[in-house]
């Protein structure tokens, strides 16, 4: 059944869809968290946009400070407007009032103020001083309630703000509407923002935790993706082969990757795994375009990389067949590269998509139990979209290992390509083995491969094209003692 609640949007890109349409009108909600957690922020942020909708705000605080202090830093932020205040939004302080007439003045002003100033939106910043001030926790109880009572009666949105940790059980919770918690996450060295959700009365949420950043436009909010799945309706029912770039490759596949499919290409370093990225997107068009998302490898690199194998790949980034996105491998958030891949694909309307490294989606994630069902989410996103990813993923094993995680290769991916080197003659011999293709066959057989200037090619490549013009034979070959010595630094008697 669809409520008929009213809800009004905040304005912060991600949390409206973790509160599934915004914050509910008429309603009284905590917005709990410590120190530096962003609480000042997120109201200040939720009131310009208010506002700018033709919404009027009252901002209510119960702390010392001076607001022109507060707002000297909110003007610092993208949001803030100077024609708002204080036509549409008003900062008034109410810590004399409290200390003259204590708390029933402090509900009297509140209601006063919302009705001169025809406020839909107030923020009340400090109950954890109320908190100090009650003479019992009947008399805290009670004002709480006094406010939920004003925010429904006034038909007026009530966020209060505290950094007090309390015990989820605290009579506070049990009488809101809703209760937002910020926190400060720490792992090791690194420290994170996130937020949850953890009651919204008459209303669905996305529980849980939720990773955000505060920049200078203000707070952006990551819902966890898996969190929100995808309904059976969005899959995509494509059917066919996508062409690899790689026409050896193809054969191997019987045509390609299957469509709108997810093919993670697993192997140690210099195996090639950005050479099949970069092939598989040289098929892209204007038409049918592509994007790599990389962390290594910076755009220009990469074309440098692409015209050493014979792809014109500023031609394809100039003409838009080709999106070329890249981020630091240092302090990612997963949720993050994921909403901005998900929006580059549907802005360009992508149809090949490269993410040249798992790893630091693994490595970046606070829970590493997150991986399987964070990648699969975001696979079932794209596949909906009729897009066919292709992920890399560094091995450590240099040559064929004897044991793979089949089940988290399983989770990931619908098709699995081990790139791994042999050790033949002397010379490192790249290869390739298909270990699984979703609903289809395959040639089972490793191929040999290497490298030129055309890209991946299979076969032997000559060894005396391998060691450069003038050099000593090669050892394991029979060579002569002058080789042995060259390789190791000894000398033979």
């Amino acid at each position: 059944m669809k409520s008929d609640i009213e809800r009004m949007p905040t304005g912060i890109p991600g949390l409206d869809v973790v509160l599934n349409g915004g914050l509910l009108r008429g309603a009284a909600y905590i917005v709990q968290g410590p120190p530096g957690a962003g609480k000042t922020i997120l109201s200040n942020q939720i009131c310009f946009k208010h506002t700018r909708n033709g919404g009027t705000a009252l901002y209510v605080s119960l702390l010392a400070e001076s607001h022109d202090h507060m707002i000297h830093y909110m003007k610092q932020m993208g949001f803030y407007a100077d024609d708002s205040v204080p036509r549409l939004l008003t900062y008034l302080s109410a810590y004399v009032t409290l200390e003259k007439e204590g708390l029933r003045g402090v509900i009297r002003l509140l209601g006063q103020e919302a009705r001169r100033n025809g406020a839909s939106l107030v923020i009340l910043d400090g109950l954890f001083v109320i908190h100090d001030v009650a003479g019992s926790e009947h008399e805290f109880r009670t004002f709480v309630h006094e406010l939920q009572g004003q925010a429904a009666l006034l038909g007026m949105t009530l966020v209060i703000l505290t950094n007090q940790q309390r015990e989820p059980s605290s009579p506070e919770f049990t009488m809101v509407d809703g209760w937002i918690e910020l926190r400060d996450v720490s792992q090791g060295l690194r420290s994170v923002r996130s937020l949850s959700v953890h009651k919204q009365r008459g209303g669905n949420f996305v529980r849980g935790e939720h990773l955000f950043r505060i920049t200078d436009d203000g707070i952006k909010v990551f819902p966890r993706l898996e969190a929100r799945g995808t309904s059976v309706e969005d899959e995509d029912e494509q059917t066919g082969r996508v062409a690899s770039g790689i026409a050896g490759l193809d054969t191997m596949l019987h045509g390609g990757y299957p469509a709108a499919s997810a093919t993670l290409v697993l192997g140690p370093t210099g195996s090639g795994k950005t050479t099949l990225g970069l092939q598989f997107l040289s098929k892209c068009t204007s038409q049918e375009p592509g994007v790599l998302l990389g962390f290594y490898e910076r755009p220009k690199r990469l074309q440098i990389k692409g015209k050493s194998i014979g792809l014109d790949m500023p031609g394809l980034v100039a003409s838009g067949a080709v999106t070329l996105m890249w981020h630091s491998p240092a302090e990612n958030l997963v949720d993050e590269l994921a909403y901005e891949l998900i929006e580059c694909v549907e802005r360009t309307g992508a149809r090949r998509v490269v993410v040249d490294g798992l790893a630091i989606f693994r490595d970046s994630l606070l829970h590493p139990q997150r991986l399987q069902s964070f990648v699969n989410a975001l696979n079932q996103r794209l596949r909906a979209r009729g897009v066919a990813v292709l992920w890399t993923l560094e091995s450590k094993e240099l040559f064929l290992p004897e044991e793979l995680q089949s089940d988290e290769l399983s989770a990931v991916a619908d098709n699995v390509i081990l790139l791994h080197y042999a050790l033949r003659k002397g010379v490192l011999r790249r290869n390739l083995s298909i270990l699984k293709i979703r609903d289809s066959d395959f040639d089972p057989i490793s191929e040999e491969f290497f490298i030129d200037g055309t890209g991946v090619q299979f076969g032997d490549k000559d060894l005396g094209l391998l060691r450069p013009e003038g050099a000593p034979a090669d050892p394991a070959e029979g060579g002569t003692h002058t080789a042995l010595a060259r390789r190791t630094g000894k000398k033979r008697h």
